[in-house]
């Protein structure tokens, strides 16, 4: 079966995503003062505020980028047949990882006050309920075709 044009295009699109995403987490503690720098933020120029958040960024970059290479996993299967029990368990992952995520921003909100924070915090938790939404109407695909292959 051939791939579709839109799954390929997603495909690359996450490979470039993660790309970036990693030769930016990688070059973060040598960027991150231009970035200060080019938004003129005031008071992240101090140190102790500039450690927080470069630590804040790397630890949310690995998860982010956990998700990116899952979701590249999941388009790979799409010749092969895309109603697997990885895929399933693929998405578990990722809503669990939106949750952690979702935490990490509720900190960030709790020591920084800001809407657009929490904003983002409830994105996250959208977003894996979004996923353990889609996990679970996978499996239950996979169960109908588990069914629909033994009848036949």
């Amino acid at each position: 079966m051939k791939e579709p044009l839109f799954s390929r295009i997603l495909k690359y699109t996450l490979y470039v995503a993660f790309v970036v995403g990693l030769v930016g987490a990688i070059t973060l503690p040598f960027t991150i003062d231009t970035f200060f720098r080019v938004f003129r933020n005031a008071p992240t120029m101090l140190p102790d505020y500039r450690a927080f958040i470069l630590t804040f960024l790397m630890a949310l970059a690995v998860p982010c980028l956990w998700i990116v290479l899952e979701m590249i996993f999941m388009l790979n299967s799409i010749p092969t047949g895309p109603f697997v029990t990885r895929n399933v368990n693929a998405l578990y992952r990722i809503g669990v990882i939106f949750f952690v995520l979702s935490v990490a921003f509720f900190g960030w909100f709790i020591a920084f006050f800001n809407v657009i924070v929490l904003a983002g915090r409830f994105f996250m938790i959208g977003s894996g309920l979004f996923s353990f939404t889609l996990a679970a109407l996978i499996r239950q695909a996979i169960v109908f075709r588990e069914e629909n292959d033994l009848t036949i």
